[in-house]
């Protein structure tokens, strides 16, 4: 049983000069790949479940944001050493906004203007690790978050909270 998950056809696919060398490194030819395939299904699963790990494994460790929206919400999850910092915005009433959609940073601002009947709230927190660092992580992703690399996005949510919070 894998740690994580298995990694789906299409995650396979693009991963499949990796999974070769995986292959290789175990000394197991496209020939003998082939047998495995059609003739020892549970070789085979448990192979699969081997390399899933190591995938996931490697991705989680390099983890450094992970962001989260709903058409109200915009979550941000920064990972460290300890615990996972969370830094967000809740959006209430109307806003004319959809952070699952196309928008910018103006659009944001505007959320602060005084003619705004919209109520903004910045969500933030930050908790240790109760399990393993990267079971965490994984577990944010399977529940929607993604990973992400939008540090300088990230930065102007900080100064939104500076300034507005």
């Amino acid at each position: 049983m894998p740690k994580y998950r298995l990694l789906t056809e299409d995650e396979l696919k693009e991963l499949e000069g990796i999974f070769i060398n995986f292959l290789a490194a175990k000394s197991i030819t496209a020939d003998e790949w082939e047998k495995i395939k059609k003739k020892d299904k549970d070789k085979m699963r448990e192979l699969l479940e081997e390399f899933s790990d190591v995938v996931f494994e490697k991705t989680l460790s390099n983890v450094r944001l992970l962001e989260k929206r709903t058409p109200s919400k915009i979550l941000f999850f920064i990972p460290d050493d300890e615990g996972i910092e969370l830094l967000g915005l809740e959006v209430q009433g109307d806003a004319g906004i959809d952070f699952t959609k196309e928008f910018t940073t103006d659009d944001i601002l505007a959320l602060f203007d005084e003619n705004n009947d919209t109520e903004v709230n910045f969500v933030m927190g930050k908790k240790p690790y109760f399990e393993d660092r990267k079971k965490e992580i994984f577990d944010l992703m399977q529940s929607g978050a993604m990973i992400s690399q939008n540090d300088e996005f990230l930065n102007f949510f900080r100064q939104l909270k500076e300034t507005y919070g």
